[in-house]
Order: C-alpha cells, then structure tokens, then sequence
C-alpha cells in the first residue's frame, strides 16, 4: 500500500532524521496511528510493536484516502532545534521552513486597539473590554446578548456604539505571526517557488505564510518537542552518574510491581499524562496491574467515556463487581481486552470488520463518516454491517442495536495507537520515579525551571516523598537540580532573575578552580560583566550565600565593596598590573583589598522568608504559616492545591494569609447602599488563590482586610475563568475562626507528667475563660508490660479501640512503650476558645498538651 500510493520516499526521510537524532543521543519515537504500521516499528520510528498490542495500519493509511498520513515525531524538547539543522543541512535551508500561523484579534483586543485609534481613555477602554464574558473565543456579538451591562453601555452610549461597530468589523483579522509548535515543510527545491515566506521580526526561521500547505502539494511533518521526553533523557543521565546503572527506557520490563504500586497509590505527579488530579482518582480505583491498564486510562479519562459510565465499568469489571456484557462470540473476544467496555476507534474496525464483513480500510471511514454526521454514507455502512452481521448469526433487531451503540460510541473512541505510544512514556518515567525518585525528582524540576509554580508543587511532592531539597548555594548548585546523596540540590538556573549564563559562568568557574571563599572572592573570579550586582543581591535573597556566613545582611552591606574590588582586579589584569610571578604589583589595589564584613544584625525569619518568596517564586526552607498549620488544617475544609480538581460552585472552608489587595467600587450600590468591594489573593502552604469580598460583606469585614493577616474563610468556587476564584460568603480572623467552628477543648494530662499542681492551674485557666465550648479531659498513662494500646472511657471501661470522642484521637501520641490507657473524661467546663485562653494553657501544658477540636465542614 506504502509503495502504490508513492509513500516510501516519505517513510524513509522521516527514517533518515529520526536516525539522525538516536545517533545523537536524542529521544524520538513516533505517536499517533503511525504507530499502527509495522514498517514504522521496524524502520525505528516507533518503539511500540503493532502486532503485540493489535495495533491496525488501516487507522493509519488505507488506498482510499485523499490526503496525506501523518508520521508525527515527537523529540526531547532541549534538542530538537539539533534535528531541524540537520534537515535544513541536509536538503537546504532553502528547502526546508517551519510552518506560520497567525494570532487573531479577538473579541477584548479588538475592543482595546479600537479604542486606542479613536482616543478613548485607558481605563474606560478597559471597562468596556472587562464587559466581555469570559467565554473562550466569545463573538462580540454573542457578548452583546450574554452581558446585559455591555449591551445597556452599546444601546446608551454613542461612543460605545462606534466603538463595539468597529471593533465587531475587525474582530478575527489577522493581528499577529507565529511559529507552529511542530510543523515543518520539506520541499525537492526551494520554498519560495511553491509558497509564500516570510520572517518573523528579530528571529532567523523562514516561515510559510500559508498553514495549510498540503494544498500546495507539499508534505507537512510534525517535531514536537515533548517535554517527558526531557524528562525521561536527563533522569536516565542522572541514574548513569549517581548509581552507574544503565537504563534503556524501551527496553524497561513491563510487569514492574514497583511501578505499578505506585500507580495504584495514585502517586504520578510529574508522570507523562497520568498526573492530573482526576487521572490519579481513576488510578486508585483502576489499581491497574498490567500495561494494557495504562493505556486504556488516556482513552477512558475523557469526558465522552467519563459521562457515559464507561469507565465504572471497567473497574468493576475488572475488580469482579460486575459481569461483562455479552453481545456476541466476535464482539466478546474484541472487547475482552477492556472488560467488554468499547474503548478504542480499533475495536469498532475489529467489529465492523469481523462481524459485519466491512473492509479494515472501509471500517475506517465508517468510523470517520460518523464523527462528521456524514447520514447518506453512515446509512450505506449500516445497511452493510447488519447484513454481514446477520450472515455471523445476529438477529437485525440485535445488529441494529449493536451499530447504534457504535455510532453512539465513533463520537469519543480513542486512537489505540496513539494511546500505546504515550502509554509507554507514562510507563517509563513511572517506574524512574518508583525505583529512582531523588534522580527523577531532580531531572523534573530541571525541567520546569521556567516555572515557580511548578517548581514548587513538585517541592511540595519531594517532600511527601521524604526527599529534602536543599536551598541554593554557590558552592553546590549547579545550573540544574542535582542528587547530592539521598537530598536534591537546589538548581541556580531556577532563582527567578539572574541569567543562565551567567550561572554556567559561575558553576564552571567553580568546577575549575575549586569552591569560592567569600562574596569578595565569588565576585572577583566570576566576570562582573556576567554575574552583575543585581544578580548577587538575588543570589543573597535566595540563600545562595549563606555557606560563607556570617549572615545575609552583611553581604548585602558589601556588594557595592566587592563588585568595585571585583572591577578593580579585572581591569588591572587587564592592564598587566601582574609581576611574572602571578603576585600584584607593588601599588595595585588587590594588596589593599578590605574583605572584612561590617557588624550587622542578621534579617529575621520574616525579613528572610519574604526575600525567598521575592526570588524563587515560593517558600522553600519555611512557610510563614508553619507555626499555624496545624490549626488551619483543622479549621479548612480543603488547600488552594485542591481547588482545581472541585467542580464550579463547590463550597469550601479555607485559611490562609492574605496579600495583593486591591479595592475597587462596583458601577451600582448594592440595596443595602454599598458599593466598595475589594480582591485579594489568599496563600496557604499549598499555593494562592484569588478571592473576591462583595460590597456587602466588606461593609462588615474590610477593616481586617489587611496584608499578611491571617484569616479563614467560607467561599463558593467559581472556575468560570481560567484561574479559580473565591467568593467570600463568610470572613473570619483566625481568632474569630477558632472560636466560631471549635467544638470542642481537649485538654491532655500523662500521669508521671504533669503534676497536681499542673491539674490546679489548669482548672483555674478554665475558669478564667467562661464561654460556650465544652471542655474534655484527656488522661494518658503507659503500662510498661502490656502488648496492645486500650483506652478507657469515662466509667473506665477498656476498648481496644480509640474513644469516640473527637479530642482524644486527634491529641498527639507518644512512641510505644507498652500498653497505652487513655481516659477520656466529659466534663460540665464550658469555655471560650480564644488566643488568651491558648496562650494560659501553653505556658503550662505546651502546645501539645492540648488541642481545639473544629466543626466537621458540610459542603
């Protein structure tokens, strides 16, 4: 088929770079349904075996069809610029352009550059551009129609009028040139005879003007630079260098019970497609045991499968909680692989071709036929299928139920091919992170160095995986993340302003000539031009420093110091003020030179902890929200890291610390006469959200408003945006918190502990602090020969289970010594569960010695 429908110059060029980039140590392999053809899998462009997984080339190519297939290649996103200068080498630069496309103005922008051609004020341009609703790829026109606020302003205003007009008229024009994020055109002579080119200001790429170049005759071919594939790359490396342990991920067994542990756990943030939060829900319930179950996840976690009940099917199927369906012997085997659930576009030709008699090729455009709603070909198909099926023994009745199951489900099957492909990468960079998670955590954050945000939630993993990362420092960092034993050392690459450059400079100055001794020294040995005063004062804030002591302060007292003595040296080397020797001259400012550091005051905890947050994008060592931790996780009903994967509307309990506020007043008062409102973002040790305070309720709460208090709130989530928001219902300070949702105050005596004067004082506390919280006591004693922990109720009654009573069970508990007796005694105390009765029971009991018990949420 290949060769009749004059393919194999295609096959063997795509061969030839793919070639090209293994011999470079480049990962490549191919996705899609050029996985289906075993010419690809021989050829080396894919590492999938069609056969092994009953992969079909029909999905792929058939003599049928008009267009072009598609071989796409996906590259380690670092190199793949080396493959395109191969190409462009090989068959000339004249011959070879990646593929443009252009930015459209939209409805907001049309708005905006309007405006500005008819003078209109800044800020009334973006009042009206903010009247726009946040539909993606909104029409001005349905705007109009869905805010009532633009259109009262459209219909009242002239202005408005003129503006939106124009604006509507230019809406979708061509704004901008890009670059596409894989295509590229090979051409047998240069580009410029078939298509328009053109540059893109400030960059060398030629670009095709047209993006659908297949109209021109011209083959088009996909280099994406994958990301994993990175990932997987330098995780591989860094396996090679700290381990001496060669891996060849294709080659990786497939039966790894590590590997699949972990995937059962759910644990695969920063695994290649399987780290969204409702893909691990579908892990934990899967349990997946084989690989076959990692590649039915892409196609199953989708919203068709997803809706349809298809994927409760799978697992209670697999987990034998439900029986198969059975339909027919045919359709039986077909499905057998997925539990009787239709998954892939694959199964539907298998069936279309085994039971109704339909050619592989033609099952295809069956498949096609339906996705496009094509009824006159759709209908030849079915009167096809039920006759074939008929002639297999299956009843009309039965035949036309089973296709239109089939026309239901061409609407959202999935490409097996493609699926395997991706499969294969999840499979790999899992079992890294199962047997080797300080080498693929570092190769991970290397990989994301772009961003804070994401730097910080794989931190956030690290940690959970007990895997310490070490803040920056200049005399271990390197550019990229790296192990440093069982611990990862922060990459310098990462700290948000300070050049690449000039941290290759420094690491290699350093691998060279040994650690640096002081910031005078660091300053002097790195070229100034490169590793600038701004780029030491950064490196202080982050911490980078501190291996040279004494403290922060006094370093950031003396880089104007060491930046002129650093200067000072450079030029005088470069003016020879040398003697043969290497020792300055008599008279040269580096005999002179002050290395002292100023008395200071070293930056407290705070002072630090801002300038961490000011220059990585997150709080590394510490969070300023440690020391309440505890009691906002007991107060939440849920963390920022959570939000995302709540559906829109959820209701939520939230604490946090409050910063960027912004107050603002809406065009109407509100009918109780209010009109301030105010946003603010609210970080917790999870990340930040955006949350908005009404007129209304900032009447009531704005004056604690402020930055950096810290409060708790309840709000309903609104994800219409493409970042989720808050809406406040209720605002409580911690304080308030505490003492509106604890129900309790659990106060824990160990018997050889605390004393009876501890108990006396205690009781005097409550009794200074009257209210309307209910007091348990807890008493805990060991039996020094005992074999299991029991715990006694108020009567002393033994259970061998934890008491009922909410305090008792969250009170810290000791290590074992033995039989554990827990008391837990009601008492008729009533307090009020405020910072000063805290404050009286730490100084005698510490903070652990007691405990407040919140209100269980109800969402």
């Amino acid at each position: 088929v290949i060769e009749r429908m004059g393919y194999p110059s295609y096959f063997l060029i795509v061969w030839d770079f793919a070639r090209f980039a293994r011999d470079k140590g480049i990962p490549c392999t191919a996705r899609g349904s050029a996985c289906g053809a075993i010419v690809s899998y021989l050829l080396g462009l894919s590492d999938v075996c069609p056969i092994e997984y009953d992969l079909l080339f029909e999905r792929f190519l058939d003599p049928s069809r008009t267009e072009a297939p598609d071989i796409d290649i996906d590259f380690c996103r670092d190199r793949r610029a080396w493959v395109l200068d191969y190409v462009k080498e090989k068959y000339g630069e004249p011959n070879v352009a990646q593929i443009g496309t252009f930015g459209t103005l939209k409805a907001k922008a049309a708005i905006r550059d309007v405006a500005r051609a008819l003078s209109v004020p800044l800020k009334r341009a973006d009042e009206i551009a903010k009247m726009v609703p946040e539909t993606l790829n909104i029409k001005l026109k349905d705007a109009l129609k869905e805010s009532t606020e633009l259109n009262e302003q459209y219909t009242s205003d002239p202005q408005v009028k003129e503006l939106i007009d124009y604006a509507m008229a230019l809406e979708g024009l061509a704004k901008s040139a890009g670059t596409h994020a894989a295509g590229v055109v090979i051409a047998d002579k240069p580009l410029e005879e078939y298509v328009p080119l053109q540059k893109i200001s400030g960059k060398e790429d030629i670009l095709t003007q047209w993006t659908d170049v297949e109209t021109a005759g011209l083959l088009k071919m996909d280099f994406l630079g994958l990301r994993n594939l990175s990932i997987l790359d330098m995780a591989v490396k860094n396996v090679k260098k700290h381990r001496d342990v060669d891996i060849v991920p294709n080659k990786l067994p497939l039966d790894d019970e590590e590997t699949f542990a972990l995937l059962q756990r759910g644990e695969t943030k920063g695994i290649f497609q399987l780290e969204s939060g409702g893909m691990r829900d579908l892990l934990t319930k899967m349990k997946p045991d084989k690989f076959q179950d990692i590649i039915a996840t892409s196609a199953l976690y989708r919203p068709g499968p997803l809706e349809g009940g298809m994927v409760l099917d799978y697992v209670n199927v697999k987990h034998g909680r439900q029986d198969p369906a059975k339909v027919h012997p045919v359709v039986d085997e077909v499905l057998e692989e997925t539990y009787g659930v239709m998954v892939y576009q694959e199964q539907v030709m298998r069936i279309l071709n085994r039971l109704g008699g339909i050619e592989l090729a033609q099952s295809y455009q069956c498949i096609k036929a339906i996705s496009k709603k094509k009824l006159p070909i759709i209908a030849q198909y079915r009167e096809q299928f039920i006759d074939g099926a008929q002639v297999n023994n299956m009843s009309r009745e039965q035949a036309e139920g089973l296709f239109g199951l089939i026309e239901k489900f061409a609407g959202y099957g999935f490409n097996k091919s493609h699926s395997t492909a991706y499969g294969a990468i999840a499979y790999q960079t899992a079992y890294l992170k199962a047997h080797y998670p300080q080498e693929f955590m570092a190769a991970l954050l290397s990989c994301g160095m772009e961003s804070s945000d994401r730097i910080s939630e794989h931190t956030d993993d690290c940690r959970r995986m007990g895997i310490e990362v070490m803040p920056p420092d200049v005399n271990l960092s390197d550019v990229e993340f790296t192990v440093v034993g069982e611990k990862l050392a922060f990459g310098l690459g990462a700290v948000k302003g300070v050049g690449e450059a000039a941290m290759e400079a420094l690491v290699a100055e350093r691998n060279e000539n040994g650690p640096f001794k002081d910031i005078f020294d660091l300053s002097e040995r790195v070229d100034p031009k490169q590793l600038t005063k701004s780029y030491v004062e950064i490196l202080i804030k982050a911490g980078a420093l501190d291996c040279f002591g004494p403290n922060r302060a006094q370093h950031m007292l003396v880089v104007d110091r060491a930046m002129q003595a650093a200067i000072a040296a450079q030029r005088d080397k470069a003016a020879g003020q040398m003697s043969l020797f290497g020792e300055p001259e008599p008279g040269s400012d580096d005999s002179e030179s002050d290395t002292s550091l100023p008395p200071a005051d070293d930056w407290t905890h705070g002072q630090k902890l801002a300038a961490e947050k000011e220059v990585l994008g997150f709080y590394l060592t510490s969070h300023p929200l440690t020391e309440f931790a505890d009691q906002l996780a007991s107060l939440a009903s849920h963390t920022t890291a959570d939000l995302r994967e709540l559906e829109d509307g959820s209701e939520v309990r939230i604490g946090g610390m409050i910063s960027a506020i912004k107050k603002a007043t809406t065009k109407s008062p509100s009918r109780n006469g209010n009109s301030k409102y105010v946003n603010f973002d609210l970080e917790d040790a999870h990340g930040v959200v955006r949350c908005i305070m009404w007129p209304d309720d900032f009447a009531l709460h704005g004056e604690k408003v402020v930055a950096d208090a810290i409060c708790v709130i309840e709000a309903r989530l609104d994800k219409r945006s493409r970042e989720p928001n808050l809406i406040i219902n209720k605002f409580s300070t911690l304080e308030e918190a505490e003492r509106k949702y604890t129900k309790q105050v659990a106060v824990k005596f160990r018997r050889g502990f605390h004393t009876d004067e501890d108990m006396r004082r205690v009781r005097d506390i409550l009794a200074r602090h009257p209210g309307g919280t209910p007091v348990a006591i807890v008493i805990e004693t060991w039996e020094e020969n005992g074999t299991n922990g029991t715990t006694q109720d108020a009567n002393g009654q033994a259970s061998p289970s934890e008491p009922r009573l909410d305090a008792a069970h969250e009170m810290p508990r000791e290590p074992t010594r033995g039989a554990r007796l827990r008391a837990v005694l009601s008492t008729s105390t009533i307090v009020s569960a405020n910072a000063a009765l805290k404050a009286d029971l730490m100084d005698v009991l510490g903070k652990d010695g007691f405990r407040y018990v919140s209100q269980s949420v109800s969402n």
